[in-house]
């Protein structure tokens, strides 16, 4: 006859094990996705001329299917140009240039989300989750403020140019990415609901 000794296996040891699970899951996801998003930093950046294309391309579809309005593109040496109006001509054209593009709002988000994944412990897919949202905001946004653009400038003219370009569409963009940058703190710094997770993951 003996006495076992050994610690039994209980409720007590899921949380050990949680957390033992969570960061080797942390750590594989990291090394995924974390090159997965400094490349896609990269690539905002160094291809950020076919990505203005792609997204003026959206707003011209927008414009199309909200305004009612016939569109033109052109895929300028600099910028592709947007150009919108009526059966009877179109107004003169907007073109999307490197500081009117969401590519450069999103690729610090891309950058910071790569290196949390590297180097962090949170959960990765709170990360890729507030990243994702982020990118969204910002996108959505700006092909708003695009639309808003094309349809002020048809109505109003020069002047509706200007104001929807130089003041509503500068300050819609700023808010956007203050948004989007508190909504992105508050995912990935959120604490878990369930008991027994730590609060860093």
């Amino acid at each position: 006859m003996f006495t076992d000794t050994s610690p039994l296996s209980g409720p007590s040891s899921w949380p050990a094990r949680r957390r033992r699970s969570a960061a080797a899951r942390t750590t594989v996801l990291g090394r995924v996705f974390g090159p997965v998003l400094l490349g896609t930093c990269g690539m905002l950046v160094a291809g950020e001329h076919y990505y203005r294309h792609r997204e003026i391309t959206s707003a011209a579809w927008l414009v199309e299917h909200l305004l009612g309005l016939r569109t033109m593109l052109l895929a300028g040496p600099s910028a592709p140009v947007l150009y919108a109006g009526t059966d009877s001509g179109l107004h003169r054209g907007i073109a999307l240039t490197a500081g009117c593009s969401s590519a450069m709002l999103i690729a610090p988000f891309a950058l910071l989300t790569g290196l949390l994944l590297l180097f962090s412990t949170r959960r990765p897919a709170r990360m890729l989750l507030a990243f994702a949202v982020a990118a969204a905001m910002l996108v959505a946004t700006n092909l708003g403020r695009l639309t808003l653009i094309v349809a002020m400038q048809h109505h109003l003219g020069e002047a509706g140019f200007g104001w929807a370009h130089v003041l509503l569409g500068s300050v819609l963009m700023m808010a956007a990415a203050l948004a989007a940058f508190l909504l992105y703190l508050r995912i990935v710094a959120r604490r878990p609901a369930r008991d027994g997770e730590e609060p860093g993951q």
